[in-house]
């Protein structure tokens, strides 16, 4: 799935992914959780602009289906990674993104859509 223009901001959307998440804190004012990806281990943030936050728990996973965005101006990035955010039609998996972000992370953003309770 190639990526595309996300209109309403300076966001390119890129994928939609489900990953198994855990939520370590969320805050219903500000619209974020706080979030440990399963695979990785790593944290990482997630908007839940659309997404009703008193149906999480903090502490508890997830199967969480998530928008992934990278900023539309980059600016100044490591030369490597320059194609990662500039070729959209390249396609990246959520672990790369979740990675990324670690390094660059005002120029990704996760959005949650969905989420499914871990038995």
């Amino acid at each position: 799935m190639s990526a595309t223009h996300y209109e309403e901001s300076d966001w390119n959307y890129r994928i939609t992914e489900q990953r198994q998440i855990k939520i370590n804190a969320k805050d219903d004012i500000i619209r974020k959780i706080s979030a440990i990806d399963l695979a990785t281990n790593l944290p990482f943030s997630l908007e839940t602009k659309d997404f009703p936050t008193d149906s999480l728990e903090v502490g508890k996973g997830y199967f969480a289906t998530m928008k992934v965005y990278t900023l539309k101006y980059v600016g100044k990035v490591e030369q490597s990674a320059v194609e990662f955010f500039e070729a959209l039609d390249v396609n990246q998996s959520a672990e790369d993104f979740i990675k990324a972000y670690w390094l660059y992370p005002y120029k990704i953003k996760f959005e949650l859509v969905e989420a499914e309770s871990l038995l």
